[in-house]
């Protein structure tokens, strides 16, 4: 299993409507996407929490799942469509997990 973990950072004076309508389109891609096995949004509770407030993980079963997922028209539009208008950094880990 590949969890595919994605720390976000958004603009300043993003509103929370904008963030929750990310958050909401993002999770709803599990539904969406047969790839995806677990999809969860939360908070950064850790020490780079004011770097990257927010996290995105997504369980997939391997690599080429990961790469079909990205790819996946669905994910494409949502990403487009309401993370990239407010989205000021991203950093994404791809790790084994068991």
């Amino acid at each position: 299993m590949i969890l595919h973990l994605v720390l976000f950072r958004f603009r300043e004076g993003t509103p929370a409507a904008a963030i929750d309508s990310a958050r909401d389109g993002l999770l709803a891609l599990g539904q969406r996407i047969p790839e995806i096995r677990k999809i969860s949004w939360s908070r950064n509770h850790g020490p780079s929490a004011s770097d990257y407030p927010f996290a995105l993980s997504v369980t997939l079963d391997d690599m080429a799942a990961v790469e079909r997922y990205l790819k996946h028209p669905a994910h494409v539009d949502t990403v487009a469509r309401l993370l990239a208008p407010i989205r000021e950094a991203r950093l994404a880990v791809d790790v084994e997990v068991t």
